[in-house]
């Protein structure tokens, strides 16, 4: 018998970037494998095929895994005994696929996600589930701050207001004064057409922060500085080459990205 989810609003969309990685996974050549994708959605009884004419959201997905996992490896190699925070986990798995067996790892989401993940999900010695609101100051207590920390913040701060990503920025400057984040964010123009959106639209959700350029961040956090931004534009062509090649120039300006921000203790 599958599980039955009642899902709304915000807490309703982790079910399509779990979609999209289940979609991936299961090609010939997949950029990724994530196994756990696929049983979820076979475990869930959720009618996922209203997703599945949103091909762009569902690339852009993939890309963002894609371009997620290639740099949290890369700060796991640098800093292998790190601490990861992964903030409004959702049904996210990427413990699973970039674990070097030495990393400390922290899901934060809501109580009802985490009974969801904990009947859908293996948790490993070093992957905590803490339920919280990312917002609420409460799960910075449940982290042993144990060498360099990476928070990752994955499909999050689009949903929340100026005042409340300020708020949460300083809590994250004043816990960990020396942290790299890697954000995702919201487009302008995504967030000006949200109702032509292929799957948000799907839901209730609404999406409240966008930006037009990274840089953006600095301006609303100056105690932090850039340090890379990746369009997801490049990454999709290799979903759909002949037709994101051909509109690129229009997509790029139009697509996410993933934002690498350092907060530094002498800013």
């Amino acid at each position: 018998m599958k599980l039955s989810v009642q899902l709304s609003g915000v807490s309703e969309t982790m079910l399509i970037p779990m979609y999209a990685r289940a979609i991936e996974s299961k090609k010939e050549n997949p950029a990724f494998f994530d196994r756990y994708a696929i049983e979820m959605t076979e475990k869930l009884d959720y009618d996922f095929s209203k997703f599945d004419k949103g091909k762009m959201s569902l690339w852009g997905c993939a890309a963002r895994t894609i371009i997620l996992d290639r740099e949290v490896k890369a700060f796991i190699k640098e800093h292998p005994h790190c601490t990861c925070i992964n903030l409004g986990c959702g049904l996210d798995t990427r413990f699973h696929r970039v674990d070097n067996g030495s990393i400390r790892w922290y899901n934060v989401d809501f109580q009802p996600i985490a009974d969801l993940r904990a009947q859908l999900l293996p948790v490993e010695q070093r992957e905590t589930m803490i339920s919280c609101s990312a917002l609420e100051s409460g799960w910075i207590n449940e982290i042993a701050r144990d060498g360099e920390v990476l928070i990752i913040m994955e499909g999050l701060i689009m949903y929340f207001s100026v005042d409340e990503i300020k708020a949460l920025m300083g809590m994250i400057r004043d816990a960990f004064p020396d942290c790299t984040l890697l954000i995702e964010l919201l487009s302008s123009f995504t967030l000006k057409n949200q109702k032509q959106h292929d799957t948000i639209n799907k839901t209730s959700a609404v999406f409240r922060w966008g930006v037009k350029e990274a840089k953006e961040l600095e301006v609303l956090c100056p105690y932090g500085k850039l340090k890379g931004e990746w369009n997801y534009t490049p990454v999709m062509k290799r979903f759909s080459p002949f037709f994101i090649t051909l509109i690129s120039p229009i997509l790029t300006n139009a697509n996410n990205r993933i934002a690498k921000f350092e907060i530094s203790a002498a800013s």
